[in-house]
């Protein structure tokens, strides 16, 4: 049993390294790089064994001085789960861009859980500030893992990667297709039944087809309440 733990977390950590680098653009791509800081509080409530609210909440800090707005968003969800290890979600939010046009976005999504491996697919519908109710389409994709690495299974190595596509942009004649990636390595903490905490360091790299690439290398920090 030792042996296949020790196998499944090499793993993890392999694949958490070597899919990064594999999505990512060639070196010989400028890109335009700074620190940020992320917090992600969020608070579920049980309503019966299958179905859930949550409040989900976060500040993206970032240099006005690199023309990068600092972001918070304020996003309710409802989830059900359909079947064993799978929820389908449906979300509401209010996103605020400091100095930048302000959104309010919907979003559906379907999760999924097999052993230590997690899956999720949203689509999201944006609605921008001054963009005459013009309604852009993105879709996200995320893989990425839980891999219990002591006995009490309450400590985790958390490795993710997500893509987004936009389908349609919320502004006439921007840009579509592939427009970001995020990837993740992080510790999770099962504190107790109602609380758990994430540490890790995020890097969000946004793919500009007419301008230098942005990314952003983040601490995150999140803090999962749960009732």
């Amino acid at each position: 049993m030792l042996y296949h733990r020790r196998n499944a977390f090499r793993l993890g950590a392999l694949a958490s390294i070597a899919l990064p680098l594999a999505a990512l653009p060639s070196a010989a791509h400028a890109t335009d790089d700074d620190l940020e800081f992320w917090f992600n509080p969020t608070i579920t409530v049980a309503l019966d064994e299958d179905t859930a609210i949550k409040l989900e909440t976060a500040q993206r800090l970032r240099r006005e001085s690199q023309n990068r707005p600092d972001t918070y968003f304020f996003r309710l969800w409802a989830k059900q789960k359909v079947s064993k290890g799978i929820v389908v979600a449906g979300a509401a939010e209010r996103r605020i861009n400091d100095g930048r046009r302000d959104e309010v976005r919907t979003m559906q999504q379907v999760s999924g859980r097999y052993g230590v491996a997690r899956m999720r697919l949203r689509l999201e519908q944006r609605f921008a500030e001054n963009a005459g109710g013009r309604m852009g389409l993105r879709v996200r994709g995320r893989i990425g893992a839980d891999i219990p690495i002591n006995n009490d299974k309450t400590l985790f190595f958390s490795p993710d990667i997500e893509s987004f596509v936009t389908l349609r942009n919320s502004n006439p004649g921007g840009d579509i297709g592939k427009s970001e990636m995020r990837t993740q390595i992080a510790l999770t903490y099962e504190v107790s039944d109602h609380l758990r905490v994430k540490a890790g360091y995020l890097m969000q790299y946004d793919l500009e087809q007419r301008e230098v690439d942005t990314v952003g290398h983040a601490p995150i920090l999140g803090l999962a309440f749960r009732f």
